[in-house]
């Protein structure tokens, strides 16, 4: 396992940017699973990332993307986008405490993971130029310990991982207008 700091917005260019490691993976063909949380989503981080999504499709089986409505932090737009993009797309809401307030990317190959864990929310500022905090997990699927890791973030959010928990809600546009109605 590799642990790796990734931060940005002290420089005019973070080379260590989230988004520049989203693109990066989104590019590998190494990888077969995307899985990412995100709080907030902006319609620029969405709009983005679409090309880099979009091509990614080739060596992909699954593209998932979560994000939470709590606070009004997703735009209208930013719904439509992600729909835009026809990939497995959910909203994750209660109507109650506690809010979802996770940013998690996870990668998945059949040698190796990648795990992006912090402050970086779905936006084009979280992932490019707000000061932001991260850490990049890289794991060796061979070896027990570090797949031990993303065991346990499965098993902790298996409702999200699995797409059964009741707070999620597949997205649709019957969806974004209800939640613009109770906006």
């Amino acid at each position: 396992m590799n642990i790796t700091l990734l931060g940005q917005g002290y420089e005019s260019a973070s080379k260590l940017s989230v988004g520049n490691q989203l693109i990066k993976f989104f590019a590998n063909n190494e990888f077969h699973t995307f899985t990412g949380l995100s709080a907030f989503a902006s319609e620029a981080g969405i709009k983005g990332l679409a090309k880099h999504i979009n091509l990614s499709r080739k060596h992909f089986k699954s593209i998932a993307i979560v994000v939470g409505v709590d606070q009004k932090g997703t735009s209208k737009e930013a719904l439509e986008e992600l729909l835009n993009l026809k990939i497995k797309s959910f909203v994750f809401y209660q109507r109650s405490s506690p809010i979802f307030h996770s940013k998690i990317y996870l990668f998945e190959g059949k040698k190796k993971s990648e795990l992006i864990i912090g402050s970086s929310n779905l936006t084009s500022r979280g992932l490019f130029t707000n000061v932001e905090t991260s850490l990049l997990v890289s794991t060796d699927n061979n070896i027990e310990s570090d797949r031990k890791i993303i065991e346990q973030l499965k098993d902790y959010f298996r409702g999200i991982f699995d797409f059964t928990d009741p707070n999620l809600e597949r997205l649709s546009k019957k969806l974004i207008a209800e939640l613009m109605k109770e906006g």
